[in-house]
């Protein structure tokens, strides 16, 4: 029986017909989007949804004092990037211990509390036998940076910091400088007499106005502190002779390094030393909640980078910057060093 043209042509275009909307509805397996897992769901439903309670921040010092007034000016600035309170708790007692201490015994490893504290002083309550260590914390970041500088009277014969050195090479008794026991002052003045091979006449003072009008007035000869702090209520009275860094201050340009000199005169170099405040959280919540120190360590940031927070500083004459976790945890551990070196001047 023979088949019609017509009819065989209608066939074959029914066919081609019914292959073209078959391979338009398939869609090509590399472009199919997975699902996601029940723990994936609940984890960055988790993530999303912390904080939902207030983030206290423990500063284990009493209210008005640099430390506290820091941790004040950075408070409102976090609390916008997290959507939630944040809380200034001071804990003050025994020169940062008590605080620390109750934080580390009672406080929730959840994220939902912070310290906000300082070098030396931390590895000075470790020294002195607090029940924690360097190593159960992790370090969010370095909120402030204060490096040591040296400091003469404005009509010092002492014009740079090699003529100070060599004096006290040559008869470091007639020397007599200011410090605050158990602080950098003490340490870096003893590493000074270290490189002069004999020891200058140390005179404490409790507290670091006391100790910087000591160079005014003319009581002693020198001094070593915190460079902003000194500069902001004594600086136009004094002279800075050398700084402690590894590199010169931006905010006070000009002021030779002290390793720099101690190099040209053939002398070794002397540690880095800053009275630096950071951020720190007991060591599980990194561990068992990354997604929350991950939002949090981004909060910090956003904070710091936000012109609004640079200008209530400036304006508060208060000093801020930002370095993240691994600024900040080498930074503590470098200078635990110095403090280790020294930890007679704690122990007392």
């Amino acid at each position: 029986m023979k088949v019609s043209k017509k009819w065989f042509l209608l066939v074959i275009c029914l066919m081609l017909a019914v292959v073209l909307v078959a391979g338009c509805g398939q869609q090509p397996t590399a472009e199919k989007e997975q699902p996601k897992s029940e723990e994936q769901g609940q984890q960055e439903a988790k993530a999303d949804e912390w904080p939902k309670d207030p983030i206290n921040i423990v500063v284990p010092y009493s209210t008005g004092g640099t430390t506290d007034r820091l941790a004040r000016a950075i408070a409102p600035f976090l609390q916008k990037e997290l959507g939630v309170p944040v809380v200034i708790e001071n804990r003050s007692g025994g020169g940062g211990l008590v605080g620390t201490q109750a934080h580390f015994l009672n406080d929730s490893d959840d994220g939902s509390y912070l310290v906000y504290t300082l070098q030396p002083y931390l590895s000075g309550q470790i020294i002195r036998g607090s029940d924690f260590g360097l190593n159960d914390f992790d370090y969010l970041g370095v909120t402030y940076w204060s490096p040591q500088a040296i400091f003469v009277q404005k009509d010092s014969p002492y014009k740079t910091f090699e003529d100070l050195v060599k004096a006290l090479q040559e008869d470091a008794s007639k020397v007599k400088y200011s410090y605050i026991p158990s602080s950098w002052s003490q340490v870096a003045s003893a590493q000074l007499d270290e490189l002069a091979g004999q020891e200058a006449t140390g005179v404490p003072y409790d507290g670091g106005g006391p100790q910087r009008m000591a160079v005014v007035s003319g009581e002693v000869d020198y001094t070593i502190t915190e460079l902003h702090g000194t500069m902001s209520s004594v600086g136009e009275d004094i002279r800075t002779l050398a700084l402690f860094d590894e590199e010169e201050s931006k905010d006070f340009p000009g002021i030779p390094l002290a390793n720099d000199i101690l190099q040209e005169m053939g002398l070794p170099k002397m540690p880095i030393m800053s009275n630096f405040r950071f951020l720190m959280v007991k060591k599980g919540f990194k561990e068992k909640y990354p997604d929350r120190w991950d939002k949090l360590e981004g909060a910090l940031n956003k904070a710091f980078e936000n012109p609004e927070m640079q200008d209530f500083v400036e304006k508060q004459k208060l000093s801020v910057y930002w370095k993240g976790p691994d600024f900040a945890t080498k930074a503590v551990k470098d200078s635990d060093q110095t403090c280790q070196k020294f930890k007679r001047f704690w122990e007392n």
